[in-house]
């Protein structure tokens, strides 16, 4: 958790209002991992337009004065929007579902910047234009295998020929260069969700 008086920066993962005035942000930082900070959104006009989902912000930190609680945001900065994902419904709905996978697994990180840097790259690609289902598949196996996951190993193994020789193809081939039928995409993504929400601790 980043210390008082700090500046942290980070991507936003999600926006919970709480009370009448305050919204608790989470914030995924190449630097701390996963955060919580709390801001108020109306006695300060500058706050009524809080930042937005994916946005890249930089944040101005205190800690209540009897150190209990969240860490407050004093000030902050919207650094980057990605505006692109709110063009498509499928755009969104990916973007969520990695920020879903980092919201529910990225707390107790041991190396946090490849992570910090996987979520750039998701994010990027999907703005691009490219195939969401591909890009969630790799991101998906990624994770598990920053974690130490046997995702090659075990799952990719357990696949039958057919689905493993498509999901080597779309594992080892660039995005740009990809065209892959969207009907067998679900299928391997909920695969790969079954095996690690059974073989590991990870929540997909």
């Amino acid at each position: 958790m980043p210390s008082p008086n700090s500046t942290l920066e980070g991507i936003v993962l999600n926006s919970v209002e709480t009370g009448e005035s305050h919204i608790i942000l989470s914030i995924f930082s190449k630097k701390n991992g996963l955060s919580k900070v709390l801001l108020r959104t109306r006695k300060n006009v500058r706050f009524n337009s809080p930042p937005d989902f994916f946005d890249d912000v930089e944040l101005v930190l205190n800690l209540p004065k009897d150190g209990i609680g969240l860490p407050f945001v004093k000030d902050f900065k919207v650094l980057n929007k990605r505006s692109e994902l709110a063009t498509s419904h499928k755009k969104f709905k990916t973007a969520s579902s990695i920020a879903r996978l980092f919201l529910d697994n990225g707390a107790d990180l041991q190396f946090v910047d490849p992570f910090f840097k996987l979520l750039q790259i998701s994010l990027k690609f999907l703005e691009l234009g490219h195939q969401p289902n591909c890009i969630f598949l790799k991101t998906l196996f990624q994770f598990g295998r920053l974690e130490g996951l046997a995702v090659k190993e075990s799952w990719l193994i357990s696949l039958s020929d057919k689905r493993r020789r498509v999901t080597k193809h779309i594992l080892r081939t660039k995005l740009e260069d990809l065209e892959i039928s969207e009907e067998i995409l679900p299928e391997l993504i909920q695969s790969l969700r079954n095996w690690l929400n059974n073989e590991t601790e990870l929540r997909c």
